[in-house]
């Protein structure tokens, strides 16, 4: 089902005020000089004394301050975009979800394990690269065959449906999701789709490196029909008429900051209306190609997009759709193709990314089978790694955020009392996941072929889109999961008002025993609050405790909460990326204001513990504070580097701030911070416009 999720990091983010606020009771209190010309000591602490880099002002700079040193230690691996805590826990869960493959695919895997023997005959296939080379030029060959006899509208419906149950998306993207206005019920959603480039702006856009990525991408569109057996003019023609296909589409596609807003994605037209605002696509026989012909209920998320693609319907010869398609069927299965489609997928993609080495085989295998069978891998991964103490100790904190948020809520000067009485109705109606789900997917339907790894990624993709699709028409299931739980993330669902951490994130540097509470309070805690805010940022603000989409907030509070979220948008406008590339503020909105609100709720949770005596004593002298620690904690999980060719990429697809920002953006507006490190009006790290929402 595809859920409006709101991640603590990408998945395939206020208000104004010149006067601080009411000043919450902060702990400790210490001099810069304290902080810096006495080095103050975080030894035993949780927080990595070599990470930090004392020549770096606290109040200047406070993201150099705490992770200067790791930067200059690390590098990016060859085979990343970029590089930080989250790629260093990734590489650690790497490592013991590679081993338990291993011994499946050897048939030595834990007995425990129901599908230990899908788990391992389908990293066999990957990692036969032998069987790949030898079968795969064959296997594709015949899958393009299928679409050489397309002549007519049901033979290029039936061959979309195809592609969207195994390989793509071309054309549009259909799926499930639950009903904005009727969170108990699951609907099916037809949006915007079909490019092969990760935005519009790569068809619209001329400026900056725009251009340059288009033609490479027509160039690579060419090359792999070369690989696939075209002549070189031919090739040349059909990456052309690729190319003309997917800017069509760009026109009619919705900007992604506006696709952000969920009252611009939702409309509720039902079959009927569907076929009315693109007639000449025969949706129906579409239905019942992809196995459901029976539904009905429809949300179309962008209709000034279906009558774009309405509109090459009717203007595109089925040449060129075969040629699209073809295009299409060959981009997705190209990481189960030769080592030719490899290498050359990889080229172009690099361009992005930045990224100089392909990921050895065994990661590109392992994060296969963790997308195909995520959920079945996850229990031997959950035994090895996840205690039971640690998933008791992380509600503990969760349900002390959330304690932090009823006071804030109570509190807030600039809300009404209507909109703050249903505001704390949906607070209380938050339900929370940690570690793994409750009950496990069920993979008992999906076959997998040892001897061919295309065959196995087909199938598995079919089971995927089938699983999700065949909720449509039923009542949401609350127990799914969108995440497997060695995933080093976390999630707010707006439809389902629900919390999501699994076990992949509450490690080191997130999540310690051995660390002070101060430190997992800001690290683990932000990210806990970060994901409570999302349920009252600008996007999850819009839905109600029970999940729909509602105006719950009465004008005045709603126009308040509009003029403070553009502060952050102003705020964040400001920051450049790479070379001359600024952030999108609009775009990033919903992101900044959970992190500023998820910084400040962790600290009140903490200071809360503090003040009921749950804490152990305090630092010793010579020590930095627990308020000055809980920063450090927070900074120093986002530790980073990132390649500019990624940099860029994210700007213009990434709801999320670059790490840096996602530090000194939200810290500068916090009184709490300045207080800390006794940062003084006019530091860099103290704004004189402070951004303040929740």
């Amino acid at each position: 089902m595809r859920a409006r999720i709101f991640a603590i990091v990408p998945l395939a983010l206020a208000g104004c005020s010149h006067a601080p606020p009411k000043a919450a009771a902060v702990p400790e209190k210490a001099p810069v000089a304290a902080a810096a010309a006495a080095a103050p000591s975080a030894e035993g602490t949780g927080v990595d004394e070599r990470n930090l880099d004392r020549s770096v002002d606290p109040c200047d700079d406070f993201y150099r301050f705490a992770c200067g040193g790791w930067m200059k230690r690390n590098e990016i691996p060859a085979d990343r975009s970029r590089w930080g805590a989250f790629g260093e826990i990734e590489e650690r869960n790497l490592a013991v979800l590679r081993k338990t493959l291993e011994k499946d695919a050897a048939g030595q895997g834990d007995p425990v394990d129901i599908y230990r023997g899908k788990l391992g005959d389908y990293f066999a296939a990957c990692m036969d690269e032998a069987a790949i080379e030898s079968k795969a030029p064959s296997e594709i060959a015949a899958e393009l065959a299928k679409l050489d006899g397309i002549k007519d509208k049901p033979e290029l419906v039936a061959a979309v449906a195809r592609e969207h149950l195994s390989v793509a998306n071309p054309m549009f993207d259909f799926d499930s999701e639950q009903d904005f206005k009727d969170a108990t019920q699951v609907i099916a959603v037809v949006d915007q789709g079909g490019m092969g480039m990760p935005d519009r702006d790569y068809y619209l856009r001329s400026d900056g490196k725009f251009k340059e990525i288009r033609e490479r991408y027509q160039a690579h569109v060419q090359k792999m029909f070369e690989l696939a057996g075209v002549r070189g003019d031919e090739a040349a023609a059909r990456a052309k008429t690729v190319l003309a296909i997917e800017h069509a589409l760009a026109e009619g596609a919705m900007d992604r900051a506006e696709h952000r807003n969920p009252t611009n994605t939702y409309h509720r037209l039902d079959l009927a209306g569907l076929e009315k605002e693109a007639p000449h696509f025969p949706w129906q026989l579409y239905l019942k190609d992809v196995g459901f012909p029976e539904v009905k209920a429809i949300n179309v998320a962008v209709p000034g997009f279906v009558r774009a693609l309405d509109k090459l319907v009717v203007d595109q010869p089925m040449a060129a759709w075969r040629v699209y398609l073809a295009w299409h069927l060959l981009n997705g299965a190209a990481p189960a193709l030769s080592k030719a489609f490899v290498d050359e997928n990889f080229a172009f993609h690099q361009l992005l990314s930045g990224a100089p080495e392909l990921p050895p085989r065994w990661k590109r295998c392992v994060s296969a089978v963790d997308h195909a069978l995520g959920q079945a891998l996850g229990q031997s991964f959950v035994r090895q790694t996840f205690g039971e103490e640690g998933k008791r100790e992380s509600h503990q904190m969760i349900d002390s955020v959330e304690v932090a948020m009823h006071g804030d809520l109570q509190t807030l000067p600039w809300m009404d009392a209507p909109t703050r009485k249903e505001a704390l109705a949906k607070l209380a109606a938050v339900a929370n996941q940690v570690g793994y789900p409750d009950r496990w997917r069920n993979y008992d339907s999906l076959e997998v072929t040892r001897g061919s790894y295309l065959r196995s990624m087909l199938a598995a993709n079919a089971f995927e889109t089938h699983r999700r699709l065949a909720k449509i028409g039923l009542p949401v299931d609350r127990s799914d999961w969108d995440m497997a739980p060695q995933t080093v993330n976390a999630y707010y669902d707006p439809s389902l008002n629900e919390m999501v951490f699994p076990a992949g994130i509450l490690q080191t540097p997130f999540f310690s025993r051995a660390a002070r509470p101060s430190v997992n309070y800001g690290a683990i805690g932000m990210v806990m609050g970060h994901e409570l805010t999302h349920g009252f940022d600008d996007e999850g603000r819009k839905f109600d405790g029970q999940g729909n989409l509602r105006q719950w907030w009465t004008p005045v509070a709603d126009a308040d909460f509009d003029k403070r979220a553009q502060c952050v948008v102003k705020q964040y406008d400001g920051y450049v990326a790479v070379d001359d590339v600024h952030l999108n503020g609009k775009l990033t909105l919903g992101e900044n204001i959970a992190d500023l609100g998820g910084i400040k709720l962790a600290y009140h949770a903490l200071d809360a513990q503090r003040a009921a005596g749950k804490l152990s004593a305090p630092p010793a002298p010579g020590h930095f504070t627990d308020a000055q620690l809980f920063f450090l904690g927070t900074a120093q999980a986002w530790c980073s580097k990132t390649r500019p060719e990624d940099a860029r990429t994210r700007v213009t697809i990434d709801p999320h701030s670059p790490p840096e920002f996602r530090v000194n953006g939200p810290l500068s507006n916090l009184h709490e911070f300045a207080e800390a490190f006794s940062c003084r009006p006019g530091s860099r790290m103290v704004r004189a416009e402070q951004c303040v929402i929740w």
